[in-house]
């Protein structure tokens, strides 16, 4: 049943990528991304103050939004308009639903992500996410150069022009971009080892235009879920 769901929207979409703008307008990078509950902020602010402590400028001390992305391409600029039908057309269809934010992670790359469980239902809206609007995506773009590294994830981009996308998927709040090596192992010690885990919930689904490394600063449209 949840295939043919799938279906059903992927072949909505694409009928009505036949009807966009030409592909001749500019394109920008749009974020259709999951919107948190306020406590959610108050833990960022707090990570970000820590991160100040050892001279680190987090992305939220910028003036970045928190969110956890769903599904980010590059698309038409014709096509916003279509894009911001179908994310309220899928937050009609969702209700309010519990997250946790694990811990904190650092990577390989020294980013630094506030990582969250992944559950059954927010697999669901990413993978029903990805179905309905990558039709809508411009189908000429570059991957990302760190996509190279990743087999998996090359391959999902080139299918879906998204890497993180189905099971590729992982839940996250990006808190810090490439930083310094030693100043990130100090706060790792200090705090991000000690992070407690902390419930909060689901309540909507946003749409934002983003800089090369996914952030935004300003949401274009949001769609609450029913509660």
């Amino acid at each position: 049943m949840l295939k043919k769901c799938m279906l059903t929207l992927a072949l909505i979409s694409i009928s009505q990528v036949a009807l966009a703008s030409p592909s001749s307008s500019s394109t920008t990078s749009y974020n259709l991304f999951l919107i948190p509950s306020h406590n959610v902020d108050k833990t960022v602010s707090t990570i970000s103050n820590q991160l100040k402590q050892q001279q680190l400028s987090s992305l939220y001390s910028q003036g970045y939004l928190p969110h956890i992305t769903l599904y980010l391409s590059q698309y038409s600029t014709s096509n916003l308009k279509l894009l911001k039908q179908q994310a309220q057309q899928l937050a009609s269809q969702w209700h309010q639903f519990p997250l946790t934010l694990e811990h904190i992670e650092r990577t390989k790359g020294d980013w630094l992500m506030l990582e969250i469980s992944n559950t059954r239902e927010l697999q669901r809206l990413a993978d029903t996410a990805a179905i309905t609007v990558s039709p809508l995506r411009s189908m000429v773009q570059k991957a990302p150069a760190w996509v190279s590294h990743y087999p998996e994830k090359l391959a999902a981009f080139q299918r879906y022009g998204s890497p993180n996308v189905f099971t590729n998927f992982e839940p996250h709040i990006t808190l810090l971009a490439q930083s310094d090596p030693q100043k990130l192992t100090q706060f790792m010690t200090n705090y991000g080892q000690k992070f407690q885990p902390m419930k909060f919930n689901a309540l909507g689904i946003g749409i934002a235009a983003v800089n090369s490394n996914g952030q935004a600063k300003a949401v274009i449209a949001h769609y609450s879920f029913a509660k």
